[in-house]
């Protein structure tokens, strides 16, 4: 080889194994909502939760949701769930956990009448950076609204 091509060849090489070195990403801190709540006739509630992955480069591991669930102002009980979800950067996925909810919140969304009802869950994800990622606590403040679904009974969205 040349000797001037062997003096470039050795700074490009060093800088590509360089490059390849960059920081180590770190997780977003992660969101859950409540996609849809369904009230059984066993008075039990079905809650779809709404795990979401605000990391732009980094997949996470769900370990567990561990959160107090009020509706209308209502304490609704305590929803934990290990779903064991796997999502991708900037995506979201779903898990489901079945709730006895108080007699406060079922009156509230018996109350409701057929308007939207707000919600709020608190506590803590539990989640790993990837598959095999050590578990870290993320506080957990999820609010929003959940509204009747026409046409299907016992269902808010």
């Amino acid at each position: 080889m040349k000797p001037a091509l062997l003096r470039w060849l050795f700074p490009v090489a060093a800088l590509l194994v360089l490059s390849a070195c960059g920081p180590g990403t770190k997780l977003q801190p992660p969101t859950a909502s409540i996609q849809q709540l369904q009230a059984l006739p066993n008075g039990q509630w079905t809650v779809t939760l709404r795990v979401e992955n605000y990391s732009y480069d980094t997949a996470m591991h769900v370990y567990g949701l561990d959160a107090d669930l009020t509706l209308g102002g209502a304490n609704a009980g305590h929803v934990s769930v290990s779903p064991g979800l796997d999502i991708p950067a900037m995506s979201a996925d779903t898990a489901t956990a079945t709730i006895m909810p108080e007699a406060a919140a079922r009156a509230a969304l018996a109350n409701a009448k057929g308007n939207s009802i707000a919600y709020e869950l608190k506590g803590h994800l539990s989640v790993g950076k990837g598959e095999s990622g050590k578990a870290d606590q993320f506080d957990l403040d999820g609010k929003g609204y959940v509204s009747p679904v026409p046409g299907v009974a016992n269902t808010c969205r």
